[in-house]
């Protein structure tokens, strides 16, 4: 069971579902596609339950965080010997809602975006999903979508700019310099394609959009 404050966890949701971010920059909770299903991420009850973390490779990076304003769009300012990065999280919501719509074409994807603000700054991505709060360890094969998980009852993706690797989890790790940033989308396959392709795709600054569109939408 996760050590980690329940206070120290950053909470994001859709409408539909939630999950949840350790200010080390770990999601430890997400359950797909309502708040009453199986958790694919459940490292809040057993370290090898699965997570799906991005932070710098600096192990003594200092971390500050907040929300946007009146949103649920987490920022993670992570201060660098080499540099400085801003790591945003939310759950992606459906295209236009406002008010009362909010949440109801929620595609039930994961966002998280990275941009180096000065400097250069080492970046790690690890993802290990593992449905049925972690007991199924899925097959992970690279595609040209990203990384595919199958195992359980939902075939998961993980959409990224960012060459991974596959082994027991995949892991990659990359250089953003100043102004440049990093995407990731994870979800149910069919879905995170679907939030990708809304937002123009990863490597054209999509999930940035889709980012801020949530950041907005959240405020309706």
């Amino acid at each position: 069971m996760s050590n980690t404050p329940i206070a120290d966890h950053g909470f994001l949701s859709d409408g539909h579902t939630c999950a949840l971010v350790t200010r080390d920059g770990s999601v430890d909770w997400l359950c797909l596609p309502r708040f009453d299903s199986p958790a694919v991420l459940a490292r809040l009850l057993d370290d090898s339950a699965g997570h799906l973390s991005l932070r710098p490779a600096d192990p003594d990076a200092e971390a500050r965080r907040r929300y946007r304003r009146q949103s649920l769009v987490l920022e993670t300012v992570w201060i660098c010997e080499t540099g400085t990065l801003v790591v945003l999280d939310c759950l992606a919501l459906g295209k236009r809602e406002r008010g009362h719509d909010l949440g109801q074409g929620s595609p039930g994807a994961l966002l998280r975006h990275a941009r180096c603000d000065s400097g250069y700054v080492d970046v790690v991505v690890e993802w290990a999903p593992r449905p049925e709060f972690g007991l199924v360890h899925p097959l992970l094969t690279v595609t040209s979508e990203g990384v595919r998980a199958e195992g359980g009852s939902t075939v998961l993706l993980l959409s990224t700019t960012l060459p991974m690797a596959v082994a027991a989890m995949a892991a990659g790790t990359g250089r953003l310099d100043e102004g440049q940033s990093l995407g990731v989308a994870g979800g149910a396959a069919g879905l995170v394609g679907a939030a990708d392709r809304q937002g123009g795709g990863a490597d054209r600054g999509g999930l940035a959009q889709l980012v801020g569109s949530a950041s907005v939408l959240s405020r309706a």
